[in-house]
Formats: C-alpha cells, structure tokens, sequence
C-alpha cells in the first residue's frame, strides 16, 4: 500500500490566508486631538519675583515644564508665555513659584476667556 501525503494545496492554502492578512490595511487610529497655543501675559502683582510657572488641565497633577525658561517675572512686571492646550479645554490650573520657595496655585483659570492673567497672592 503506498501512502502519498499532498503537502502542496495546504500550503498554498496557508500561504493565500497569511498574504490575505498581509495586505488588510491597518486600521485606523483615531486622530489625536488638536493641540492649540495660547500665548499669555502674566503681570506679576504677587509681592514675589516668580521664578517658574507650571499649568495643568484642571483637576490633573500633570503639571507642565515650567513656562518661564531662564527668566522671572520681577513684581510688577508682565512675562509672556505659551500654553499647550491639547484638549482645547482652554481650563487650567497654574501654579506660581517664587524665589523664596514658596508655591501658589490657581485654579480654573479660563486662559481663552482673556490673553492676560494678573497673578496675585
């Protein structure tokens, strides 16, 4: 009795199945949402050089670098900065930190409302 195995359509049959998953297209990822900058104004009227600005969506502890770089704002003196907003929430908590050590945070600051905030303590 002579067996004779065929090999060949299964493989060619593997082979259609796997080059058919190969030439799916990738699904889709949603698109991330749009980050929009906002530039703002700060006046420092806080009694304090500030020596860093943070911000964060409100809520979040997810504070950003700070905004200030390698300057301060010097009391009664405006700093210009640009905030991130990826979700366009435009809502943000930010925190203020003075020479000192010391921290202030405001929160829900609406920074579309207006591209000026007067920090005070």
């Amino acid at each position: 009795m002579k067996v004779r195995v065929i090999f060949v359509p299964i493989g060619l049959a593997a082979m259609a199945v796997a080059g058919m998953a190969a030439a799916q297209p990738a699904p889709a990822s949603p698109p991330g949402p749009p980050v929009t900058d906002h530039s703002l104004a700060v006046m420092n009227s806080g009694g304090a050089v500030v020596s860093a600005v943070y911000v964060a969506p409100t809520g979040s502890l997810d504070f950003s670098d700070d905004l200030l770089g390698k300057q301060v704002a010097s009391v009664g003196k405006t700093v210009h900065v640009k905030v991130k907003d990826p979700g366009g929430s435009c809502v943000f908590d930010i925190q203020f930190l003075m020479v000192d050590g010391a921290t202030v945070t405001k929160k829900a600051v609406n920074i579309c409302q207006s591209d000026s905030y007067t920090f005070t303590r």
